[in-house]
């Protein structure tokens, strides 16, 4: 191959064993959408850490700090500091569990579903965008291929089909 051809596409041309070199692949596109997606949400004062949490709940609803740090995969540390900042811009709250007084759940408020559906209509574009390269059917595959390894990966039976189906339906998509 002559310097600055193309090496996309060619599944052999690495020096890493397939496992790693997948890895290795399924890191750099996150961190890669991480990035073009933290951009927008700084536009609108959120760090992608505080997005996630807010679109759990948007999601699941109301929670506990330890499901919520479970369903957006969030160390528990970097989520109190996001839910605290979170909080103070008040786009959640704390409340007392309505089934059981002793537990505090974070439910967003009206400004936080507000800001989400801003965030939506910009970010559905950019997710578009950023599988522009796949068609229909790749996407499809790719969907079913990474919910099967995400299957293996979460050993609590109780938290794996709200993980990979994400749970309750969101919203229709609309163009």
């Amino acid at each position: 191959m002559r310097k600055g051809e193309e090496r996309a596409g060619l599944v052999e041309d690495h020096a890493l064993p397939l496992p790693s070199y997948l890895s290795y692949l399924l890191y750099q596109t996150e961190q890669h959408r991480r990035a073009v997606a933290a951009d927008l949400l700084a536009q609108h004062g959120l760090t992608f850490a505080k997005w996630v949490a807010m679109i759990s709940l948007r999601r699941f609803g109301d929670l506990s700090m330890t499901r919520l740090a479970k369903l957006a995969a969030t160390d528990r540390t970097t989520l109190t500091r996001s839910i605290d900042s979170l909080i103070a811009d008040g786009l959640v709250a704390r409340e007392a569990s309505p089934s059981d007084r002793r537990i505090v759940v974070v439910c967003l408020t009206d400004t936080g579903r507000s800001l989400l559906e801003k965030i939506r209509s910009e970010i559905r574009p950019l997710n578009r965008e950023i599988c522009s390269n796949l068609t229909a059917e790749e996407q499809a595959a790719m969907t079913r291929y990474l919910q099967k390894m995400l299957t293996g990966l979460i050993v609590e039976p109780d938290w794996k089909q709200d993980v990979i189906g994400f749970s309750t339906p969101a919203p229709p998509e609309t163009a």
